[in-house]
């Protein structure tokens, strides 16, 4: 006989257990769906507080490069009330720019950006003093204030062609030096021994090569002689040679190149410093991106339709009795940055930058104008950083590189 009191089938047991678990496995994974979302938001915070103390390391490094607080071995504390807001900072010249990178205290981000002297916008023309007036003819516009020789500018002609630009104002006229504006020191020396640096045997160079700035030291490359065609190669990279052409089929991106002659090809679109003992060629239609420059010894020549945006810088030493062209920039090429040419300087086309010429000339095939600019504009350009080849106070960022 049944003892007296309410009664349940045998199923409904393993029912209220299996309900029971599904309600508390529910219940673990919002908590662990809270949790998780708890991490990822904090995370998000510490991701973005790590970005505003890079932006703020960057900042304080373009308004005082020589801080010694910034690249501290100890590293560099932001703010006193944030323990976490320690960066670590290291700059060393990439060519004519300098590479700077910023480590925060927990190894979060990892930045490298390539730094370049900030441009003074108005300040765009220089004429080194010789004692004779510059001559503007065809169509030639000059922005900005223009340093001028004490016998300031006159407007010519090339044969019948008459100056045709607008009326230069003679508050935009200043008085120039006798000689052009001296280099840094320091970066001579470190171009110099660059271009010194002993080469080892020729190398066979890879089809792609990627070499990271942080924290890779540079890959070097002896190349002898060569033709540079059908590779990809970016980053931290410097290719040495004697004479060296690089072709339209090749890829360049923030690369050091060194030689006795460096020709760019028709056509070829890179992103490199070019550094030659003697002459640098840019063929019609060669686009050098931004930052790129060329640097030469002797000669530099920028042909037909061509683009260079960065800087481009002719130091001759040598004293010639015959008259000569160290630089040659054709009437369609348009030049962005610095030009900086210590020798003559035969500047056509366009310039959206700063110009500082020890003289300039125009060769045509009945002789040669002397101090005179032929179809020439000169704009003012704050955008553009200027490499840093002239004592700078302060920087602007070229771009970020990895």
């Amino acid at each position: 006989m049944k003892p007296p009191g309410p009664y349940l089938r045998g199923n409904v047991l393993p029912t209220v257990v299996v309900v029971s678990v599904l309600l508390l496995t529910a219940l673990l994974g919002l908590v662990m769906l809270w949790e998780q979302e708890s991490l990822l938001y904090a995370h998000s915070l510490r991701l973005r507080q790590a970005r505003a103390d890079v932006e703020s390391a960057y900042a304080l490094y373009r308004l005082h490069p020589g801080l010694e607080a910034l690249t501290a071995l100890e590293g560099c504390l932001l703010y006193d009330s944030l323990p976490r807001s320690r960066v670590f900072m290291q700059a060393e010249p990439w060519g004519l720019y300098e590479a700077v990178r910023v480590l925060t205290a927990d190894s979060l981000l990892r930045v490298c950006r390539l730094f370049g002297a900030k441009p003074d916008a108005g300040n765009t023309f220089f004429y080194a003093d010789k004692r004779s007036a510059v001559t503007l003819a065809g169509q030639t516009v000059l922005q900005g204030a223009l340093r001028m020789p004490q016998n300031g500018l006159v407007y010519g002609r090339v044969g019948s062609d008459f100056y045709r630009g607008p009326q230069i104002a003679r508050t935009a006229i200043l008085r120039s030096d006798a000689e052009v504006s001296q280099p840094d020191p320091e970066t001579v020396r470190r171009i110099g021994s660059l271009l010194a640096a002993a080469q080892d045997a020729p190398a066979m160079l890879p089809d792609s090569l990627f070499r990271s700035f942080m924290p890779d030291s540079a890959a070097v490359f002896s190349l002898g002689n060569a033709e540079i065609g059908d590779c990809s190669l970016r980053g931290r990279i410097v290719l040495y040679g004697d004479e060296l052409r690089i072709d339209s089929t090749c890829s360049m991106e923030h690369l050091l190149v060194v030689a006795r002659k460096i020709t760019v090809g028709s056509g070829a679109r890179i992103a490199a410093q070019l550094f030659a003992r003697d002459t640098v060629l840019v063929e019609a239609r060669a686009v050098l991106e931004y930052p790129s420059g060329i640097y030469a010894g002797m000669y530099a020549e920028i042909g037909d339709r061509t683009s260079v945006n960065g800087y481009a810088i002719v130091r001759d030493t040598v004293v010639r009795k015959k008259v000569s062209a160290n630089y040659r920039q054709s009437r369609t090429a348009r030049l962005r940055g610095l030009l900086w040419i210590d020798g003559v300087a035969q500047v056509q086309g366009i310039v959206s930058g700063r110009v500082i010429l020890r003289q300039a000339a125009y060769f045509s095939p009945q002789g040669y104008y002397k101090d005179l600019l032929y179809d020439f504009t000169l704009l003012e350009n704050p955008v553009t950083a200027q490499p840093l080849w002239l004592p700078a106070v302060r920087r602007k960022e070229a771009a970020c590189v990895r």
